[in-house]
Protein backbone atom coordinates (compact mmCIF):
# COMPACT_ATOMS: atom_id res chain seq x y z
CA UNK A 1 0.00 0.00 0.00
CA UNK A 2 1.43 3.71 -0.78
CA UNK A 3 1.42 6.11 2.17
CA UNK A 4 -1.93 7.53 2.86
CA UNK A 5 -2.78 11.76 2.52
CA UNK A 6 -4.80 13.40 4.16
CA UNK A 7 -6.95 15.75 1.95
CA UNK A 8 -9.50 18.63 3.06
CA UNK A 9 -12.21 16.46 3.41
CA UNK A 10 -11.11 14.50 6.58
CA UNK A 11 -10.83 11.14 4.78
CA UNK A 12 -7.82 9.82 3.68
CA UNK A 13 -6.87 7.68 0.69
CA UNK A 14 -4.58 5.00 0.38
CA UNK A 15 -3.85 2.94 -2.91
CA UNK A 16 -3.24 -0.76 -3.07
CA UNK A 17 0.21 -0.69 -4.92
CA UNK A 18 -0.19 -3.93 -6.30
CA UNK A 19 1.84 -4.99 -9.85
CA UNK A 20 -0.14 -6.47 -12.58
CA UNK A 21 -3.08 -5.36 -12.19
CA UNK A 22 -5.66 -3.95 -15.52
CA UNK A 23 -7.05 -0.25 -14.80
CA UNK A 24 -10.61 -1.70 -14.24
CA UNK A 25 -8.87 -3.91 -11.82
CA UNK A 26 -7.08 -1.39 -9.39
CA UNK A 27 -8.29 -0.72 -5.88
CA UNK A 28 -7.62 1.46 -3.08
CA UNK A 29 -8.77 2.12 0.80
CA UNK A 30 -11.08 5.04 1.95
CA UNK A 31 -10.19 5.85 5.40
CA UNK A 32 -12.73 8.01 7.07
CA UNK A 33 -12.65 10.21 9.27
CA UNK A 34 -15.03 8.09 11.68
CA UNK A 35 -12.00 5.54 12.17
CA UNK A 36 -13.40 2.74 9.36
CA UNK A 37 -12.12 1.78 6.22
CA UNK A 38 -13.71 1.02 2.96
CA UNK A 39 -11.87 -0.57 0.05
CA UNK A 40 -13.19 0.51 -3.19
CA UNK A 41 -12.30 -0.41 -6.83
CA UNK A 42 -11.55 2.56 -8.86
CA UNK A 43 -13.76 2.21 -11.73
CA UNK A 44 -16.98 1.85 -9.36
CA UNK A 45 -17.81 5.39 -10.68
CA UNK A 46 -21.19 4.99 -8.77
CA UNK A 47 -19.27 4.89 -5.32
CA UNK A 48 -16.52 7.21 -5.93
CA UNK A 49 -18.25 9.97 -7.73
CA UNK A 50 -20.57 9.79 -4.41
CA UNK A 51 -17.62 11.00 -2.66
CA UNK A 52 -17.00 14.91 -3.29
CA UNK A 53 -13.25 15.45 -4.18
CA UNK A 54 -12.81 11.70 -4.13
CA UNK A 55 -11.73 11.28 -7.83
CA UNK A 56 -9.82 13.87 -8.06
CA UNK A 57 -8.09 13.22 -5.55
CA UNK A 58 -7.36 9.59 -6.68
CA UNK A 59 -7.48 9.88 -10.48
CA UNK A 60 -6.27 13.78 -10.73
CA UNK A 61 -4.12 14.22 -8.16
CA UNK A 62 -2.78 10.94 -7.12
CA UNK A 63 -2.33 9.01 -10.34
CA UNK A 64 -1.70 12.44 -12.35
CA UNK A 65 -4.51 11.77 -15.64
CA UNK A 66 -3.55 13.99 -18.17
CA UNK A 67 -6.29 12.84 -20.33
CA UNK A 68 -8.78 15.70 -19.58
CA UNK A 69 -6.62 19.07 -20.23
CA UNK A 70 -4.96 16.91 -23.22
CA UNK A 71 -7.94 16.56 -25.05
CA UNK A 72 -8.95 20.01 -24.05
CA UNK A 73 -5.72 21.35 -25.85
CA UNK A 74 -5.76 19.07 -28.72
CA UNK A 75 -9.25 20.12 -29.68
CA UNK A 76 -8.62 23.86 -29.41
CA UNK A 77 -4.71 23.12 -31.28
CA UNK A 78 -7.03 21.57 -34.24
CA UNK A 79 -9.48 24.20 -34.54
CA UNK A 80 -6.86 26.87 -34.09
CA UNK A 81 -5.05 24.41 -37.43
CA UNK A 82 -8.41 25.04 -38.88
CA UNK A 83 -8.86 28.78 -38.78
CA UNK A 84 -11.85 28.50 -36.76
CA UNK A 85 -12.11 30.26 -33.25
CA UNK A 86 -12.24 27.39 -29.96
CA UNK A 87 -15.33 30.34 -28.86
CA UNK A 88 -18.08 29.14 -31.69
CA UNK A 89 -17.78 25.41 -30.29
CA UNK A 90 -20.40 23.93 -28.64
CA UNK A 91 -19.58 20.47 -27.28
CA UNK A 92 -21.34 17.49 -26.25
CA UNK A 93 -18.90 15.49 -23.00
CA UNK A 94 -19.36 11.63 -24.02
CA UNK A 95 -18.27 9.94 -20.80
CA UNK A 96 -18.39 13.24 -18.61
CA UNK A 97 -18.13 11.93 -15.23
CA UNK A 98 -18.69 14.52 -13.02
CA UNK A 99 -17.09 17.65 -15.24
CA UNK A 100 -13.33 17.49 -15.08
CA UNK A 101 -13.12 17.05 -18.49
CA UNK A 102 -16.10 19.89 -19.47
CA UNK A 103 -14.00 22.36 -17.37
CA UNK A 104 -11.10 21.61 -19.02
CA UNK A 105 -12.93 22.62 -21.96
CA UNK A 106 -14.41 25.80 -20.47
CA UNK A 107 -10.83 27.11 -19.48
CA UNK A 108 -10.08 27.18 -23.36
CA UNK A 109 -13.07 28.87 -24.62
CA UNK A 110 -15.41 25.96 -25.66
CA UNK A 111 -19.04 26.43 -24.47
CA UNK A 112 -19.82 23.15 -22.98
CA UNK A 113 -23.36 22.22 -23.37
CA UNK A 114 -24.19 18.74 -22.63
CA UNK A 115 -22.47 15.84 -21.35
CA UNK A 116 -23.54 12.04 -20.78
CA UNK A 117 -22.19 9.29 -19.05
CA UNK A 118 -23.37 5.49 -18.00
CA UNK A 119 -24.52 6.07 -14.41
CA UNK A 120 -26.77 8.54 -13.27
CA UNK A 121 -24.20 9.52 -10.08
CA UNK A 122 -21.94 11.49 -12.38
CA UNK A 123 -24.63 13.49 -13.87
CA UNK A 124 -25.25 14.24 -10.05
CA UNK A 125 -21.86 14.75 -9.19
CA UNK A 126 -21.23 17.45 -12.18
CA UNK A 127 -23.99 19.23 -10.61
CA UNK A 128 -22.90 19.24 -7.29
CA UNK A 129 -19.41 19.82 -8.24
CA UNK A 130 -19.70 22.14 -11.13
CA UNK A 131 -23.13 23.45 -11.27
CA UNK A 132 -24.18 25.03 -14.45
CA UNK A 133 -21.10 23.74 -16.27
CA UNK A 134 -24.08 21.35 -18.48
CA UNK A 135 -27.07 22.29 -19.81
CA UNK A 136 -27.99 19.04 -20.43
CA UNK A 137 -26.64 15.54 -18.71
CA UNK A 138 -27.70 12.20 -20.20
CA UNK A 139 -27.59 9.01 -18.35
CA UNK A 140 -27.30 5.97 -20.05
CA UNK A 141 -25.08 2.89 -21.08
CA UNK A 142 -26.35 3.43 -24.54
CA UNK A 143 -27.67 6.97 -25.49
CA UNK A 144 -30.72 7.56 -27.72
CA UNK A 145 -28.83 8.24 -30.99
CA UNK A 146 -32.61 10.29 -31.86
CA UNK A 147 -32.50 11.85 -28.57
CA UNK A 148 -28.38 13.16 -29.18
CA UNK A 149 -29.74 14.08 -33.16
CA UNK A 150 -32.07 16.02 -31.83
CA UNK A 151 -30.01 17.80 -29.03
CA UNK A 152 -27.09 18.61 -31.95
CA UNK A 153 -30.17 20.52 -33.88
CA UNK A 154 -31.50 22.29 -31.30
CA UNK A 155 -28.21 23.61 -29.28
CA UNK A 156 -25.89 23.71 -32.69
CA UNK A 157 -23.61 21.18 -31.19
CA UNK A 158 -20.27 21.37 -33.52
CA UNK A 159 -17.83 18.76 -30.77
CA UNK A 160 -18.05 15.42 -29.36
CA UNK A 161 -15.64 14.86 -26.93
CA UNK A 162 -15.08 11.76 -24.98
CA UNK A 163 -11.49 11.06 -22.72
CA UNK A 164 -11.03 7.86 -22.27
CA UNK A 165 -14.98 7.13 -22.24
CA UNK A 166 -14.19 4.60 -26.05
CA UNK A 167 -13.68 1.31 -25.81
CA UNK A 168 -11.80 -0.31 -22.47
CA UNK A 169 -15.58 -1.50 -21.56
CA UNK A 170 -17.45 1.98 -22.00
CA UNK A 171 -18.54 3.19 -24.92
CA UNK A 172 -18.63 0.80 -27.92
CA UNK A 173 -17.02 2.28 -30.93
CA UNK A 174 -19.84 1.29 -32.94
CA UNK A 175 -21.90 3.53 -30.64
CA UNK A 176 -19.53 6.07 -31.25
CA UNK A 177 -20.21 5.88 -35.04
CA UNK A 178 -23.64 6.35 -34.87
CA UNK A 179 -23.14 9.57 -32.29
CA UNK A 180 -20.58 11.26 -34.67
CA UNK A 181 -23.22 10.96 -37.50
CA UNK A 182 -25.43 12.80 -35.84
CA UNK A 183 -23.46 15.86 -36.07
CA UNK A 184 -23.11 17.79 -38.78
CA UNK A 185 -19.82 19.25 -41.10
CA UNK A 186 -17.81 20.99 -39.65
CA UNK A 187 -17.82 19.62 -36.48
CA UNK A 188 -14.84 17.79 -34.24
CA UNK A 189 -14.31 14.74 -32.77
CA UNK A 190 -11.72 14.81 -29.84
CA UNK A 191 -10.71 11.48 -28.41
CA UNK A 192 -8.17 10.15 -26.42
CA UNK A 193 -8.23 6.46 -26.23
CA UNK A 194 -6.05 3.62 -24.43
CA UNK A 195 -3.02 2.02 -25.45
CA UNK A 196 -1.43 4.25 -27.72
CA UNK A 197 -0.43 3.52 -30.83
CA UNK A 198 -0.48 -0.57 -30.39
CA UNK A 199 -4.38 -0.20 -28.81
CA UNK A 200 -6.98 -1.85 -30.19
CA UNK A 201 -9.45 0.81 -29.83
CA UNK A 202 -7.55 3.27 -30.88
CA UNK A 203 -7.41 1.05 -34.54
CA UNK A 204 -11.15 0.76 -34.38
CA UNK A 205 -11.62 3.99 -34.19
CA UNK A 206 -9.46 5.26 -37.15
CA UNK A 207 -11.04 2.26 -39.14
CA UNK A 208 -14.63 3.87 -38.23
CA UNK A 209 -13.05 6.98 -39.55
CA UNK A 210 -11.69 5.81 -42.78
CA UNK A 211 -14.72 3.84 -43.40
CA UNK A 212 -16.30 7.71 -43.91
CA UNK A 213 -14.07 8.02 -47.02
CA UNK A 214 -16.18 8.51 -50.26
CA UNK A 215 -19.51 9.41 -48.03
CA UNK A 216 -20.73 13.13 -48.25
CA UNK A 217 -19.29 14.14 -45.38
CA UNK A 218 -15.45 12.22 -44.42
CA UNK A 219 -14.16 12.48 -41.44
CA UNK A 220 -10.15 13.38 -41.44
CA UNK A 221 -7.97 12.89 -38.85
CA UNK A 222 -6.05 16.45 -38.03
CA UNK A 223 -4.10 15.11 -34.45
CA UNK A 224 -2.56 12.22 -33.39
CA UNK A 225 -0.15 11.50 -31.18
CA UNK A 226 0.75 8.81 -27.99
CA UNK A 227 0.79 11.03 -24.33
CA UNK A 228 1.15 9.56 -21.19
CA UNK A 229 -2.41 9.15 -19.52
CA UNK A 230 -1.64 8.66 -16.34
CA UNK A 231 0.19 6.36 -13.53
CA UNK A 232 -1.05 3.06 -12.59
CA UNK A 233 -1.12 2.82 -9.18
CA UNK A 234 1.82 0.12 -9.02
CA UNK A 235 3.95 3.24 -10.67
CA UNK A 236 3.88 2.07 -13.87
CA UNK A 237 3.07 4.66 -17.12
CA UNK A 238 -0.22 4.39 -19.03
CA UNK A 239 0.03 5.60 -22.10
CA UNK A 240 -3.00 6.58 -24.56
CA UNK A 241 -3.28 8.19 -27.75
CA UNK A 242 -4.94 11.74 -28.51
CA UNK A 243 -6.81 11.64 -31.49
CA UNK A 244 -8.87 14.91 -33.24
CA UNK A 245 -11.08 14.72 -36.32
CA UNK A 246 -12.88 17.12 -38.25
CA UNK A 247 -16.08 16.18 -40.78
CA UNK A 248 -16.31 18.14 -43.91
Amino acid sequence: MATAKEPAAGWTVELDTTPGRRQAQEEFVLHHADGTDERLVLHDYARVYSVPGLYEEVVQHRLQCASPATVATALAEAVAASGSSVDDLRAFDLGAGNGVVGEELRARGVTVVAGADGVPEARDAAHRDRPGLYAHYLVGERLDVDEVRQLVRDEGLTALVAAGAVGEGHVPVDALAQLWDAFPPGSFLALTLAGGDAGQDATDVEAMLAATEGSEHPSHIVVRRTFRHRLSMAGAELHYLVLVAVKE
